[in-house]
């Protein structure tokens, strides 16, 4: 059978589906533009703009304070001059009173009248005189001085060290023993060295090397009244080197005499 031909009538347009479907995008499109011209006059960005202002505001301010601290210190400094300005005239005027009492005190005096007594010529010394008597003063200095010096040798007798006993068979090295030293008796000249450097003494360390290797040698030490912590020290010294010694002690603070020594050297 021949199908039935189609009318008109069964056809559908698509045209007010479209108009609506147009209609709905412009609604939305005039609200988001709404909402966002709405948004440009929030409270943040009135927040940003008072920040902007606060912070020219600010900037404004610490130059001013800048200012006033400059204009400050200038005002100080000029009163500080003006305040040694006025020390300077107070000073000038104390001295310029001062200057005034002394030119009147020097006009009192130019009013006294000076008068030199008149001498006795028969009574005036003589420059022959006068080297005369210094002479005669300068040679009772030089005796005074000269009997000080004998008196002083007295009073300082030698205290001689003599060779006695059965130890005559060894050779004594003498070491004498002072309260913060000691004197090497064993090179000439005698030599004094601190008793904190004992350790490290060139000249003791030689001596205790020939005392150690020598067959019959020995340290003498001549122990004063106050050596006794110097002998310990140097003592101490010798005992961990078994190094042979002994001592003497020494009576007074005269000088040692060791000529008897020297002339049993020589025979």
């Amino acid at each position: 059978m021949p199908r039935r031909p189609r009318t008109n009538d069964d056809e559908i347009s698509l045209f007010p589906f479209l108009s609506i479907i147009a209609c709905v995008i412009g609604v939305l499109t005039m609200m988001i533009a709404t909402l966002a011209l709405a948004q440009t006059d929030t409270p943040d960005i009135a927040q940003i703009e008072s920040y902007e202002q606060d912070q020219k505001s600010l900037v404004q301010t610490q130059t001013r304070i800048e200012q006033i601290k400059l204009e400050i210190s200038d005002s100080l400094k000029l009163r500080e001059k003006q305040q040694q300005n006025t020390q300077n005239k107070t000073e000038i005027t104390k001295m310029l009173a001062e200057l005034d009492a002394i030119e009147k005190e020097l006009a009192e005096q130019k009013k006294v009248q000076i008068i030199i007594p008149k001498v006795d010529p028969k009574a005036r010394e003589t420059a022959n005189e006068m080297q005369t008597q210094y002479t005669l003063i300068e040679e009772a200095i030089a005796q005074l001085e000269q009997d000080l010096k004998d008196r002083k040798e007295k009073s300082e007798a030698n205290v001689t060290v003599l060779p006695q006993g059965s130890g005559l068979n060894f050779k004594p090295h003498f070491v004498e023993c002072a309260a913060d030293s000691f004197v090497m008796h064993t090179q000439t000249p005698t030599k004094r060295i601190r008793t904190a450097n004992a350790a490290k003494a060139k000249e003791f360390i030689n001596l205790m090397e020939l005392a150690a290797n020598g067959k019959n040698d020995s340290i003498v030490f001549l122990v004063r009244n106050d050596g006794l912590g110097t002998f310990r020290t140097l003592k101490g010294l010798c005992d961990k080197r078994n190094i042979r010694n002994g001592k003497l002690p020494v009576v007074g603070q005269g000088r040692i005499d060791l000529s008897a020594f020297n002339q049993r050297k020589k025979q």
